[in-house]
């Protein structure tokens, strides 16, 4: 009996030992001497090889137990990040290359559409008025220019008659100062010469003095500077009244400049403010720019359109293809969406899930493989089967305060292993 005994422990440890190199975590080596739970049940029991098997055995059951609730709420966890990328992650390769498409293009022209607001809105506030005088404006192009060039003649031309009045006024003055001076001269010549004559008089008349030469000398000088003064009046009294036909003629042709270029300036004044533009030049952009804007107004007009359609088509595959659509807005959804991004990140989770469910399969096989054998324990003939047995209760009253602090903090990750304990 001995030594039947002592195979069977032989063969219990060979079996403890295999079960330890199928269990991928150590605990004898990350714990160092930790107190064991039952340890309770190995010093009534004297130290006995399998009481001290099944309080391993039990120990690592009870921490099997732990890492499970670990391991489950984790994988709750990681399925629950899953699901919301799950319908990326159930997409074909050409249902993601017709996303990317769909987001591209509307990522595209939603670039585009707020480029052409910001040119639409940039023209001059007055290129709105040209929808309706379009046509007229057209026709008034031409009339504007002749307005213009008109304006600018009339304008140089009253500058120049302007220039020419202010000349002949101060020629006039000259005029009329030599006549004053002339006539000035004339009138102290006169008072000269008579005084002279009463000199050679009283000479002659009382002195005897022989003066009819000199009296006649200066009588001929007399009537040559008169004739020379006269004349030169005449000349002066002829150019005042040239200079007076000419200043009229001046006025007259300045005050018909004046008049036409105040019928030209008003003109344009009202069809400047017509228009809202300043020169005919203006008017010309602002008709090109017109036909720009209306080319920009019709594309953006289309392509709100194709966005719009677009937008249909993006919520509907979206729809149809399980995918969340609680976005705030469309163009922010789809310039920031990463659809690889997505994937890759499913790609992880499914790897992380698969990892944690291989660790529970091994968990569980090794849970199974533990109970077996202090079910195999129990069963065995002396006094050691009780102890065993009050072991086991213990372990599993441990196991479910483990599993009720889990239920406590809110999980129900533990449900399956009361299921399995109940079974």
């Amino acid at each position: 009996m001995f030594r039947d005994k002592k195979q069977k422990v032989g063969v219990f440890n060979r079996f403890l030992d295999f079960i330890n190199r199928l269990y991928p975590v150590k605990r004898a080596e990350q714990a160092g001497e930790r107190t064991s739970s039952f340890s309770e049940f190995v010093e009534k029991a004297g130290g006995r090889e399998n009481i001290v098997n099944a309080a391993m055995l039990c120990d690592e059951a009870l921490n099997i137990v732990s890492d499970r609730i670990v391991l489950i709420n984790r994988l709750k966890d990681v399925e629950g990040r899953m699901g919301e990328v799950a319908a990326y992650g159930r997409l074909s390769k050409e249902d993601v290359e017709d996303l990317k498409d769909l987001l591209d293009r509307y990522a595209n022209m939603s670039r585009e559409s707020n480029a052409l607001k910001y040119q639409v809105t940039s023209f001059d506030a007055g290129l709105t008025d040209l929808e309706r005088l379009q046509t007229a404006a057209q026709n008034a192009v031409p009339e504007i220019k002749y307005a213009e060039e008109r304006q600018r003649i009339f304008k140089k031309d009253i500058g120049y008659l302007e220039g020419e009045k202010m000349v002949l006024e101060h020629a006039k003055e000259r005029l009329t100062n030599a006549t004053d001076f002339l006539y000035k001269f004339a009138i102290a010549t006169v008072l000269f010469f008579a005084a002279a004559c009463l000199v050679l008089v009283f000479l002659y008349a009382v002195h005897q003095i022989n003066t009819i030469l000199i009296l006649a000398g200066m009588l001929v000088f007399i009537i040559i500077i008169a004739g020379l003064l006269y004349s030169l009046r005449q000349k002066l009294r002829y150019e005042l009244r040239m200079n007076a036909k000419k200043q009229a003629r001046a006025v007259v042709l300045l005050n018909k400049k004046i008049a036409n270029y105040a019928h030209f300036t008003n003109y344009l004044n009202y069809e400047y403010r017509k228009y809202k533009v300043r020169n005919s030049q203006m008017l010309e952009n602002n008709l090109e720019d017109y036909n720009n804007y209306k080319f920009l107004t019709k594309r953006l007009d289309s392509l709100r359109d194709i966005m719009t359609q677009t937008e249909a088509a993006i919520d509907f595959f979206l729809r149809d293809k399980g995918m969340d659509r609680s976005y705030s807005s469309i163009e922010k959804f789809a310039s920031t969406l990463n659809i690889d991004d997505k994937l890759t990140f499913y790609g992880e989770l499914s790897k992380e899930k698969a990892l944690i469910e291989s660790s529970l399969k091994r968990l569980d096989t090794r849970s199974g493989q533990i109970w077996e054998v202090l079910t195999g324990l129990k069963a065995s003939p002396g006094k050691d089967a009780s102890v065993i047995t009050e072991m086991m209760d213990e372990y599993v009253e441990k196991a479910g305060k483990l599993i009720e602090n889990d239920k406590n903090f809110g999980t129900t990750a533990m449900l399956d292993e009361e299921d399995e304990r109940g079974e």
